[in-house]
């Protein structure tokens, strides 16, 4: 080798190692704020990026961590009352159960589908496949096989985010992030709603009416009206071989904390301010415990939305870009609230038409915008033991509002026990989705939540997180993200 090229060669390796002179070192102190499976996800990549020697503290404002995945107690028995489905196809979930000795897969329970329009079936299902197939296909026809199409175009892109992840890639914005997955197609589909996008797709209105909307319905309180990217992770949400944690899903965040080795400070966090002359851990944390003391860090990672029916941080001293940084005090979007009625009992036989839990659909997705109730889903107890255990029927009803005596009274014939969870679960979508940025400031604050506005799914908020602590990291280390290569010449 050319001995000038090789000290060539030599000086450009050792420019880059000093080009941002002592940023070079790994920053000392990380804070994450929110401790939901945004937070708890993006502690573990964060600790998975920087090392062993970095500290992070987890800013969450409740006693318990994990966010709006959790359960209820029914007869001393857990039930998911939050997230609650995982999809296959989620492999940072699965990689996250995977690789804790103290997380597993929970039993399946497998029961049949019922398309329900108030007061009759437009379709049941079989415990057979393939009796299940012929209904399905008697009932949508050839759109059976279009849906199937589109659902599995629309998952093998969005896998590809994984190895994307894997090689280092990082987002600053969401577009960027969509379109390096799924070019325009991605971006489009946020912009028009779930209707145009699937009839685009040659999906008629019976099956958008009668399954594509009543799966919005349980999954997103709101029908084909929302964007098209939600709409088709709706879709995957109510296909076969979806499972959960034994446990409860709750359980992931608490591993996820606790192998990261990162503190959790119980405090609500009120304010962000940027120390632009500070050489080091540039942004002060204030929270409304400690108004007048702050903590000073490297990186802050927010992972909790900033709405003003969510969380109220004031990052006005924090941002970069006054247009870009989100406000609870003017961000318009807001979160839809919903209520998971539990009630431990017998189904409306003359309703419902069956008699027995055992005959009766085990999840109902109903069709008629018109009625009171979304869905009604049995649910079996998070430590449920199919060798052990007989099925006592506790039903989950989705509501807007919680059920009155008279609504659980219409719907089941008895019932011995009841429970009521009200939650903001997810976004209003309103088509054309703004496209917003991960980047709150490029000195360090990063923000998981515009992902939501995409779709609201527990792997997208850990894939949100994962893109968080690729950014702090690559921005750290001078690396960059890759918005420009991603989109160059497209858009």
């Amino acid at each position: 080798m050319d001995g000038r090229f090789l000290s060539k060669l030599v000086l450009v390796l050792f420019l880059h190692t000093v080009v941002r002179g002592t940023a070079v070192d790994p920053p000392s102190q990380i804070a994450i704020i929110g401790g939901g499976i945004g937070g708890s996800s993006a502690s573990h990549f964060v600790r998975e990026k920087f090392g062993k020697n970095v500290q992070i503290d987890l800013f969450e404002k409740d006693s318990r961590i994990c966010g709006r995945l959790d359960t209820v107690t029914i007869d001393g028995r857990e039930y998911e009352s939050g997230g609650s489905i995982i999809h296959s196809k989620n492999l940072y979930m699965k990689k996250f159960v995977k690789d804790s000795p103290n997380l597993q897969e929970a039993s399946s329970f497998s029961s049949t589908l019922g398309i329900f329009d108030g007061k009759d079936y437009v379709l049941q299902t079989s415990t057979w496949s393939i009796v299940s197939l012929l209904k399905m296909f008697w009932t949508f026809g050839l759109d059976l096989f279009r849906l199937q199409w589109l659902e599995k175009r629309f998952i093998n892109k969005f896998v590809g985010i994984y190895d994307l992840q894997k090689q280092g890639h990082s987002y600053d914005t969401v577009q960027g992030f969509l379109h390096a997955i799924g070019g325009n197609d991605f971006v489009h589909a946020t912009q028009i709603t779930g209707v145009a996008e699937f009839s685009s797709d040659g999906i008629g209105e019976f099956m958008i009416d009668n399954l594509v909307s009543p799966g919005l319905r349980t999954n997103y309180g709101q029908n084909a009206s929302v964007n098209g990217f939600v709409t088709a992770v709706s879709m995957a949400g109510i296909q076969p071989g979806l499972w959960s944690v034994k446990g409860g899903n709750k359980l992931v965040c608490g591993e996820l904390v606790k192998n990261s080795s990162a503190n959790i400070i119980n405090e609500q966090v009120s304010k962000v301010v940027y120390n632009a002359a500070s050489k080091t851990e540039k942004f002060s944390v204030f929270t409304k415990q400690s108004p007048s003391q702050a903590k000073t860090y490297d990186i802050v990672i927010i992972a909790a939305p900033i709405q003003s029916d969510m969380y109220h941080i004031d990052l006005s001293s924090a941002c970069s870009n006054e247009e870009n940084c989100p406000s609870s005090k003017v961000n318009g979007k807001r979160y839809r609230k919903t209520t998971a009625n539990f009630v431990k009992g017998k189904l409306n036989s003359s309703l419902f038409k069956c008699n027995s839990w055992k005959v009766c659909p085990g999840s109902i997705l109903v069709s008629n915008q018109d009625t009171f109730y979304r869905s009604i889903g049995l649910h079996i107890p998070v430590d449920y033991d199919p060798t052990s255990d007989e099925v006592d029927p506790v039903y989950k009803v989705f509501t807007t509002d919680p059920m009155t005596d008279e609504q659980r009274d219409y719907l089941f014939e008895s019932y011995t026990t009841k429970a009521t969870v009200v939650w903001k679960a997810y976004p209003v979508y309103e088509p054309p989705e703004e496209l917003t940025s991960f980047v709150l400031n490029s000195a360090g604050l990063y923000y998981t939540s515009p992902m939501e506005w995409v779709a609201s799914a527990m792997e997208m908020s850990v894939i949100s997180a994962k893109n968080a602590a690729l950014l702090a990291y690559n921005n750290w280390f001078g690396k960059g993200s890759d918005n420009t290569t991603a989109m160059k010449g497209e858009l």
